[in-house]
Formats: structure tokens, sequence, C-alpha cells
């Protein structure tokens, strides 16, 4: 989540730059209720020290009102299809939503 918060701050900065207007907070939807949980609840441990670092970075951008964190179901999930093995029909409406559907030709 870290690191799409980093592209998210890169791409406002940039279109700020270009002087476009941008409607802020940017939505992040996130299927990992424990990642949600980091980023609002900053606890650290010698195991998680590196978590407590990508957390805290993500915390203080939702707090600037920047990015919001949104949860999204994994059945909703667009993007699981790049990253999860899905089943036929989940695959087939992710990909359908993604690259559209084909419509067949009269022959």
């Amino acid at each position: 989540m870290s690191e799409v918060v980093k592209g998210v701050i890169f791409l406002v900065r940039l279109l700020e730059t270009m002087e476009i207007d941008v409607r802020l907070p940017v939505m992040v939807r996130v299927d990992n209720v424990g990642a949600i949980f980091l980023s609002k609840n900053i606890t650290t441990s010698k195991n998680t020290k590196h978590v407590g670092i990508c957390s805290k970075f993500v915390k203080e951008y939702c707090e600037n009102g920047i990015v919001k964190i949104l949860f999204v179901r994994s059945e909703n999930n667009d993007s699981d299809i790049m990253t999860k093995n899905c089943s036929g029909p989940l695959h087939k409406k992710h990909s359908e939503k993604l690259v559209g559907t084909r419509k067949e030709t009269a022959s």
C-alpha cells in the first residue's frame, strides 16, 4: 500500500505542477484488512519495524487529506486477476471490466 501511495503522491504533484486540478482525497482501494489496520494504528516491535515505517508514511498522507484508504472485497477488486488465482467466473467478470467484452460479428 505504501508503494501505491508513493505513486499517488508523485502523480498528484505532477498534475499540480501542470496546473491541473486534482480532487482530494485520492481513493485507494485495498482488500487487505491488516494493511488498513496498520495504516491507522501505528504499533511497532522489533519484528515489524520496516512495516511501521511504511505505515507511518501512509498514515501521514491519510491525515493530511491527500489519500483515503477504502476497503474493497476481493470479489469486487478488478486488479486481483493480475495478482491472484481467481476462479473462472470471477476472472471473466474482472477481465471484461478491464478489457471490455468482445462482440461477436455475424457471418
